[in-house]
């Protein structure tokens, strides 16, 4: 989460309450609203975002989704670094091969 992002937001006339959010975005045709607002209007309304999030949804607006940030391996990258990269958080500690019966706790 971008704290900067927030209390940027926070300080716009059309973050200080719900209602001044929901009449921002009918005014802009907007049906969505990101997470960057929701969190700015918590931190002004002094409330949790999920009490936020279902006046705003109650107003007929949805949370948009996030995409998620990029990634990208270049052809210089290492190719068996299992800890860099996409599917980086994928990897999930192995294959578990030295858990084959036989293999695990042999003394040499």
């Amino acid at each position: 989460m971008d704290l900067d992002q927030i209390h940027d937001l926070a300080e716009n006339p059309e973050y200080a309450s719900v209602e001044d959010f929901v009449e921002f975005c009918i005014d802009d045709d907007r049906v969505t609203f990101t997470h960057l607002e929701l969190r700015a209007l918590a931190l002004n309304c002094k409330a949790s975002g999920s009490k936020i999030r279902a006046e705003l949804e109650g107003y007929g607006l949805k949370l948009g989704d996030r995409a998620p940030d990029r990634k990208v391996r270049g052809f210089t990258a290492n190719s068996h670094d299992r800890w860099y990269g996409p599917g980086a958080s994928r990897t999930h500690g192995g294959s578990g091969w030295e858990q084959i019966q036989g293999f695990a706790g042999q003394r040499g």
